[in-house]
């Protein structure tokens, strides 16, 4: 019998060292680690183009700490302030004053376990449902934007009007795609715009009218699996995180099978592990930019973890926000377009790693 306990403890041992390697390599944990070190005493994040902190580059590293299953309050500055404080801060001076910041706010305070009707003095779910047109079934704003204003209503238990999916459809251009700023002209869509504008339209029970949608994507997928912003574009079709991420999060809520969106043997989830940075943690924007990025790393992390704008993570923050009493309101900025600050390949040692994220994001 000391021999079999022996031999088993033997093995048991044997295979936590193999598999030790490949959680320290986690691109999830890694990707995690360099996005605590763009934090900025404020408890806000940089979105890696200008100095401080970035309100809609916040919201988006909330989402992806909470697709971690962590707790965003937890994560102090060298202020001690979390990046929930920052966003309280934030709203209370009244930096969130556009429809697109007010929906992603409500969906990073949602995935934080906070109440976007009640928050820092501001009822952000009724200002999103105050904005909506009953003539135009708009929000007043980009389709972006749109889409975040329904995803957000949605995933708080509110009720989106159908009006709202008229307007998306009354604006799908007639390849099938979304363009951010709306029109029906075919060639003017992206991905990014219409992996949000799939999310609204299910969301309002129009899964049946989104199947150009996807026929627009497969027609712009790359090779390795991946998706760029355009294609055609003038600023290049190679792959690219922050669009691969979206287009997953998309094929994720529509129940889509990997299988079908693997052009040549490799699906979007291998070609967004192709883009992280074992050595930063971090993950690049394009391959042939090989530095870190924070928005590509913030929206990976979400779409590898399986969670979707219709299916949000959930975590209860332990530290509630804390409004401070000096506030830098800075200019918005962001959005989905980023450019360039990161690319590169990923390294063998993350092959394991990978496949194990690859199955699970199924």
């Amino acid at each position: 019998m000391s021999r079999i306990v022996m031999a088993s403890g033997l093995v048991l041992a044997l295979v936590l060292v193999a598999a030790a390697p490949a959680l320290a390599g986690d691109p999830v944990t890694m990707g995690l680690d360099y996005l605590a070190t763009q934090q900025q005493p404020d408890g806000g994040f940089t979105n890696g183009f200008s100095a401080g902190s970035d309100l809609g580059m916040t919201c988006d590293v909330v989402l992806a700490i909470a697709a971690a299953g962590q707790d965003p309050s937890a994560y102090r500055s060298a202020d001690d302030r979390s990046p929930l404080d920052y966003l309280a801060a934030q709203t209370a001076a009244g930096a969130v004053d556009t429809v697109g910041l007010r929906a992603k706010l409500s969906l990073a305070l949602l995935a934080s376990g906070l109440d976007p009707a009640d928050f820092a003095g501001r009822d952000l779910l009724g200002e999103l449902e105050a904005a909506y047109d009953e003539e135009t079934g708009s929000y007043g704003s980009s389709i972006v934007d749109q889409a975040l204003a329904m995803l957000a209503l949605f995933d708080a238990g509110r009720s989106v009007p159908d009006g709202a999916a008229d307007y998306l459809l009354a604006n799908q251009t007639t390849d099938g795609a979304w363009a951010l700023f709306g029109g029906t002209t075919a060639g003017t869509g992206d991905t990014n715009t219409t992996a949000l504008a799939i999310q609204a339209m299910l969301v309002t029970g129009h899964r049946d009218d989104i199947g150009t949608a996807f026929a627009y994507l497969q027609r712009v997928q790359n090779s390795d699996g991946g998706f760029p912003y355009q294609n055609p574009s003038a600023y290049g079709t190679d792959t690219d995180a922050d669009s691969t991420a979206y287009v997953l999060q998309a094929l994720l809520a529509a129940g889509e099978p990997m299988v079908n969106w693997t052009p040549a043997g490799a699906d979007p989830v291998g070609a967004l592990l192709g883009l992280h940075d074992p050595e930063s943690g971090g993950f690049f924007w394009q391959a042939a930019y090989p530095y870190p990025n924070v928005l590509a790393t913030a929206q990976a992390i979400p779409a590898l973890e399986g969670y979707t704008f219709v299916s949000l993570p959930r975590v209860g923050a332990a530290n509630p926000p804390q409004v401070g009493t000096t506030v830098i309101l800075l200019p918005e900025t962001g959005g989905l377009a980023v450019l360039p600050v990161a690319a590169g390949l990923l390294g063998t040692a993350l092959l394991g790693a990978g496949a194990l994220l690859r199955r699970r994001s199924r």
